[in-house]
């Protein structure tokens, strides 16, 4: 038996399922022999096996002799691929991962005109009437020298999808990090949720939801995804208890770690007698990675794509000994062979596409390769008095807002309970600055002390010129990521290289002009600060691009947060 490993990360399940030393392997080196597997896999279930595995997306011809493929592989992966299991180890689901360095450039195998062309062909064809909707997609490349199961779990932390899985054999390697569900069958019930509909996240909470809000409202993404919703409603029926194809969800937007997505749920009550093998006869492959009518588009993407699609676009999934199973849409998946992996990235498109649009969400989407997310806590900080947390609806406002984007859990009845324990615990007669922190897995902790008098590095401020990169979430959000503040004793207020003012280390920077109190604009990259916030709603402040010469003619200089309030500072020149 070759070395092999499986481990599924399927939230559904609640728990990771690591499989090793498999009974049996199934493998389907053709695709005649893809059926006899599936009824193998069937098989083995019944007889009280966990069974786990993949199919690739070439398996599909075994379904339908109709059906466009590539007759290559992509790399050394089968049409079909499980094995067999008495037992499974569990562990929880990672909230870490060991550091390990990504080297090397993810490249991507067509260039910028080719997918130019391609897009152009694919709407001929959808002018001539041959489909509705293509699902194009294309590879990138890399060269991995660090262990794969290391990069799986650093995915699987990062990203934190839903039907996450992780196939080694000894010569090929599938990291399939996936938000998607192809199928599950609980009983009788059988339910699909196909995804068809990105954009990308904002850096801001305002942004952030005006591009839900688009995304919910948009007539090209609402048409795509129905258009998958109506065809998958189609192939469940042929599989289903007549009348009982339900469309339970239609176009909900979930949030992801780099985009938002549209989702739709389809349930149905399975026919009697239907087998795995009818299933995957129904459904494969799943409509949300070909499109519309399904025979006739997949012709056209194996003329317009230049290579196979391996396991990407095909699915990996776990049956269970009592009957239950569930695949993935092996989407956002990452196929290795030795050291060369491949990563494939794609999207619906329908006439109303614009290939430089799409082109741009296809880079989106891709960002999962890159994206880091470092360690950190989200943070709000306040003023105790008399045993009274000031503005404390505005903090538990930032908490939320905050744990929302960066998709922490956070109970306000738990912080309620906590802080008014430690509120107990002080002197009625004080003044105390209280800091909250929300970690990763939803603890809260306090950090509460005396307030002391600001010393004069705080009330002296000199000017810093600042770099930001304003595309960075952390400069807008208060958390203990703070690479944009710089590390300095005592405050300085930041400027940009084209002048513009920023903020200060610890507070808002607030001008008074000709009577007025003016502050700079969120779209300098700047925090939201509660006591900026007070200010404004009181209509006591208003927002500006505010520049090094009108510090200059400042009448007055303040900053304010939310433990100081409004505090008037002086400012020198020495940059």
């Amino acid at each position: 038996m070759r070395h092999q490993k499986t481990i599924i990360d399927f939230k559904t399940l609640e728990k990771r399922l690591i499989f090793k030393a498999p009974c049996q392997e199934l493998i389907a080196e053709t695709l005649e022999e893809v059926p006899n597997v599936l009824k193998q896999v069937e098989s083995y279930q019944k007889q009280g096996y966990y069974v786990v595995g993949y199919l690739s997306y070439e398996a599909s011809k075994a379904f339908e002799k109709k059906f466009s493929i590539k007759t290559k592989q992509l790399l050394t992966e089968k049409f079909a691929y499980f094995t067999v299991h008495e037992s499974y180890e569990e562990a929880d689901f990672p909230i870490s991962y060991d550091e390990i360095s990504l080297d090397g450039e993810w490249k991507p195998l067509v260039s910028e005109q080719d997918y130019e062309a391609a897009i152009r062909e694919i709407k001929a064809r959808i002018r001539n009437g041959d489909t509705y909707q293509v699902n194009y997609t294309f590879h990138l490349e890399n060269e991995l020298k660090v262990e794969s199961e290391l990069v799986y779990n650093r995915m699987v932390v990062e990203q934190d999808a839903s039907y996450n899985a992780y196939i080694e054999t000894q010569d090929f390697t599938v990291i399939s990090f996936s938000p998607e569900l192809f199928f599950e069958k609980e009983n009788q019930l059988l339910r699909t949720r196909p995804m068809k509909g990105t954009i990308k996240r904002g850096v801001t909470i305002s942004q952030d939801d005006e591009n839900k809000k688009w995304l919910a409202q948009d007539s090209k993404n609402r048409a795509e995804n129905m258009m998958i919703v109506d065809l998958l409603r189609n192939d469940m029926s042929r599989i289903s208890k007549v009348g009982s194809v339900k469309v339970k969800q239609l176009c909900q937007v979930e949030q992801y770690s780099t985009v938002w997505q549209m989702t739709s749920t389809i349930e149905s009550e399975l026919a009697d007698n239907i087998s795995l093998l009818d299933i995957f006869n129904a459904l494969f492959p799943c409509g949300s990675i070909t499109g519309a009518p399904k025979i006739s588009t997949m012709s056209i993407i194996n003329q317009v794509e230049y290579h196979p699609r391996g396991v990407y676009c095909g699915t990996v999934g776990i049956c269970l000994p009592n009957g239950d199973v569930y695949f993935n849409v092996a989407i956002r998946t990452i196929q290795l062979s030795n050291q060369h992996a491949i990563y494939g990235v794609g999207g619906g498109i329908t006439w109303y596409s614009e290939w430089q649009d799409e082109y741009q969400e296809t880079k989106a989407k891709s960002q999962v390769l890159y994206r880091k997310q470092p360690h950190f806590t989200i943070i709000t900080t306040g003023k105790i008095v008399n045993k009274e947390f000031l503005d404390k609806p505005l903090h538990v406002k930032r908490l939320k807002d905050s744990s929302r984007y960066f998709n922490f859990p956070f109970k306000e009845g738990d912080l309620d309970a906590l802080l008014t324990d430690r509120i107990k615990e002080l002197e009625k007669q004080a003044t105390y600055r209280c800091k909250i922190e929300l970690t990763k897995s939803g603890k809260i902790n306090f950090t509460i002390e005396p307030l002391q008098d600001l010393s004069k590095h705080y009330l002296n401020l000199r000017l810093k010129m600042r770099k930001l990169d304003k595309s960075l979430p952390f400069l807008y959000f208060k958390t203990s990521y703070r690479k944009h503040i710089p590390d300095l004793q005592g405050d300085y207020i930041f400027y940009s290289e084209d002048g513009h003012l920023q903020e200060t280390r610890i507070g808002n920077l607030v001008l008074e002009i000709d009577g007025k109190l003016v502050t700079p604009p969120i779209s300098e990259g700047i925090l939201d600060g509660i006591y900026r916030q007070k200010l404004i709603k009181a209509q006591k402040l208003s927002e500006q691009v505010l520049t090094l010469d009108d510090l200059k003619r400042a009448d007055k200089v303040f900053v304010c947060n939310a433990v100081r309030g409004l505090y008037e500072i002086e400012w020198s020149n020495n940059d």
